[in-house]
Protein backbone atom coordinates (compact mmCIF):
# COMPACT_ATOMS: atom_id res chain seq x y z
CA UNK A 1 0.00 0.00 0.00
CA UNK A 2 1.75 3.46 -1.15
CA UNK A 3 1.24 6.42 1.34
CA UNK A 4 -1.42 8.14 -0.76
CA UNK A 5 -3.44 4.86 -0.57
CA UNK A 6 -2.93 4.47 3.39
CA UNK A 7 -4.20 8.25 3.77
CA UNK A 8 -6.80 8.01 1.62
CA UNK A 9 -8.24 4.42 3.87
CA UNK A 10 -7.21 6.68 7.15
CA UNK A 11 -9.74 8.79 5.84
CA UNK A 12 -11.88 6.73 5.11
CA UNK A 13 -12.37 5.21 8.88
CA UNK A 14 -12.61 8.85 10.05
CA UNK A 15 -15.93 9.45 7.57
CA UNK A 16 -16.86 5.96 8.40
CA UNK A 17 -16.61 6.41 12.06
CA UNK A 18 -18.65 9.30 11.50
CA UNK A 19 -21.23 7.89 10.38
CA UNK A 20 -21.25 5.46 12.63
CA UNK A 21 -21.95 7.92 15.27
CA UNK A 22 -24.84 8.56 13.58
CA UNK A 23 -26.32 5.40 12.88
CA UNK A 24 -25.86 4.52 16.67
CA UNK A 25 -28.20 7.85 17.05
CA UNK A 26 -30.69 7.10 14.45
CA UNK A 27 -31.00 3.77 15.95
CA UNK A 28 -31.54 4.75 19.25
CA UNK A 29 -34.04 7.70 18.38
CA UNK A 30 -36.00 5.50 16.12
CA UNK A 31 -36.04 2.71 18.87
CA UNK A 32 -36.67 5.32 22.02
CA UNK A 33 -39.61 6.67 20.14
CA UNK A 34 -41.26 3.55 18.66
CA UNK A 35 -40.75 1.71 21.96
CA UNK A 36 -42.29 4.89 23.94
CA UNK A 37 -45.05 4.90 21.38
CA UNK A 38 -46.21 1.82 21.14
CA UNK A 39 -44.31 -0.04 24.09
CA UNK A 40 -42.95 -2.48 21.61
CA UNK A 41 -38.98 -2.66 22.94
CA UNK A 42 -37.74 -6.01 20.44
CA UNK A 43 -39.74 -4.86 16.94
CA UNK A 44 -38.56 -1.25 17.79
CA UNK A 45 -34.67 -2.11 18.03
CA UNK A 46 -34.94 -4.10 15.30
CA UNK A 47 -36.19 -1.24 12.69
CA UNK A 48 -33.86 1.44 14.59
CA UNK A 49 -31.24 -0.88 13.62
CA UNK A 50 -32.74 -1.85 10.24
CA UNK A 51 -32.98 2.67 10.33
CA UNK A 52 -29.43 2.93 10.78
CA UNK A 53 -28.19 0.20 8.52
CA UNK A 54 -29.78 2.13 5.85
CA UNK A 55 -28.58 5.40 6.84
CA UNK A 56 -24.81 3.65 6.74
CA UNK A 57 -25.45 2.17 3.29
CA UNK A 58 -26.76 5.65 1.64
CA UNK A 59 -23.57 7.49 3.14
CA UNK A 60 -20.70 5.01 3.06
CA UNK A 61 -21.71 4.50 -0.84
CA UNK A 62 -22.21 8.25 -1.51
CA UNK A 63 -19.41 9.63 0.82
CA UNK A 64 -16.78 7.43 2.36
CA UNK A 65 -16.64 4.87 -0.79
CA UNK A 66 -18.19 7.42 -3.68
CA UNK A 67 -15.45 5.99 -6.31
CA UNK A 68 -15.80 2.52 -5.18
CA UNK A 69 -19.51 2.51 -5.49
CA UNK A 70 -20.47 -0.34 -7.78
CA UNK A 71 -24.39 0.21 -7.79
CA UNK A 72 -25.55 -3.12 -7.96
CA UNK A 73 -27.66 -5.94 -5.82
CA UNK A 74 -24.37 -7.37 -4.82
CA UNK A 75 -23.14 -4.44 -3.16
CA UNK A 76 -26.18 -3.96 -1.71
CA UNK A 77 -26.60 -8.17 -0.10
CA UNK A 78 -22.68 -8.09 0.55
CA UNK A 79 -23.31 -4.42 2.38
CA UNK A 80 -26.30 -6.28 4.81
CA UNK A 81 -23.80 -9.50 5.32
CA UNK A 82 -21.00 -7.58 6.18
CA UNK A 83 -23.24 -5.41 8.98
CA UNK A 84 -25.19 -8.72 10.31
CA UNK A 85 -21.65 -10.70 11.04
CA UNK A 86 -20.74 -7.19 13.01
CA UNK A 87 -23.76 -7.31 14.97
CA UNK A 88 -23.29 -10.72 15.70
CA UNK A 89 -19.40 -10.31 16.95
CA UNK A 90 -20.51 -7.50 18.72
CA UNK A 91 -22.85 -9.33 20.37
CA UNK A 92 -19.87 -12.35 20.68
CA UNK A 93 -17.17 -9.77 22.08
CA UNK A 94 -19.60 -8.07 24.65
CA UNK A 95 -20.74 -11.38 25.72
CA UNK A 96 -16.83 -12.59 26.11
CA UNK A 97 -15.60 -9.56 27.94
CA UNK A 98 -18.52 -9.06 29.95
CA UNK A 99 -19.50 -13.07 30.66
CA UNK A 100 -15.97 -14.82 30.20
CA UNK A 101 -13.25 -12.34 31.06
CA UNK A 102 -15.35 -10.37 33.67
CA UNK A 103 -13.51 -7.12 32.02
CA UNK A 104 -16.76 -5.13 33.85
CA UNK A 105 -15.59 -6.05 36.96
CA UNK A 106 -11.82 -5.19 35.76
CA UNK A 107 -13.09 -1.67 35.27
CA UNK A 108 -14.96 -0.92 38.27
CA UNK A 109 -12.09 -2.31 40.62
CA UNK A 110 -9.23 -0.29 38.40
CA UNK A 111 -11.52 2.77 37.79
CA UNK A 112 -13.12 2.81 41.14
CA UNK A 113 -16.38 4.15 42.39
CA UNK A 114 -16.75 7.97 41.05
CA UNK A 115 -18.25 10.09 39.05
CA UNK A 116 -16.76 8.75 35.98
CA UNK A 117 -17.28 5.13 36.44
CA UNK A 118 -21.32 5.96 36.94
CA UNK A 119 -21.14 7.26 33.70
CA UNK A 120 -18.96 4.39 32.34
CA UNK A 121 -19.76 1.35 34.23
CA UNK A 122 -18.14 -2.08 33.83
CA UNK A 123 -21.26 -3.32 31.38
CA UNK A 124 -21.02 0.09 29.07
CA UNK A 125 -16.97 -0.36 29.25
CA UNK A 126 -17.64 -3.78 27.45
CA UNK A 127 -20.06 -2.35 24.98
CA UNK A 128 -17.59 0.33 24.08
CA UNK A 129 -14.84 -1.79 23.61
CA UNK A 130 -16.82 -4.56 21.71
CA UNK A 131 -18.29 -1.49 19.59
CA UNK A 132 -14.66 -0.05 18.63
CA UNK A 133 -13.40 -3.57 17.74
CA UNK A 134 -16.83 -4.07 15.88
CA UNK A 135 -16.49 -0.70 13.94
CA UNK A 136 -12.84 -1.70 12.56
CA UNK A 137 -14.11 -5.40 11.40
CA UNK A 138 -17.47 -3.58 9.89
CA UNK A 139 -14.96 -0.91 7.77
CA UNK A 140 -12.33 -3.90 6.94
CA UNK A 141 -15.20 -5.85 5.73
CA UNK A 142 -16.90 -3.09 3.76
CA UNK A 143 -13.45 -2.04 2.19
CA UNK A 144 -12.29 -5.39 0.98
CA UNK A 145 -16.17 -6.97 0.03
CA UNK A 146 -18.57 -4.21 -0.17
CA UNK A 147 -17.04 -1.40 -1.68
CA UNK A 148 -13.50 -2.62 -2.99
CA UNK A 149 -12.01 -1.25 -5.97
CA UNK A 150 -13.99 -2.09 -9.30
CA UNK A 151 -11.87 -4.57 -11.67
CA UNK A 152 -11.67 -3.10 -14.91
CA UNK A 153 -13.52 -4.63 -17.69
CA UNK A 154 -11.65 -7.02 -19.93
CA UNK A 155 -11.35 -5.97 -23.30
CA UNK A 156 -11.28 -8.47 -26.22
CA UNK A 157 -8.62 -8.17 -28.44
Amino acid sequence: MSASEGKKSFIQLLKFGLIGVSNTLIDLLVSFVLNAAFGIFYLAKIVGYACGIANSYFWNSRWTFREERRRDAREIVTFIAVNLVTLGLSLLLQWVLRDLLHLDAWWTGFAGENFFTKLLNGERFCLLLASGIALLVNFIGNKLFVFRKKEPEPTEE
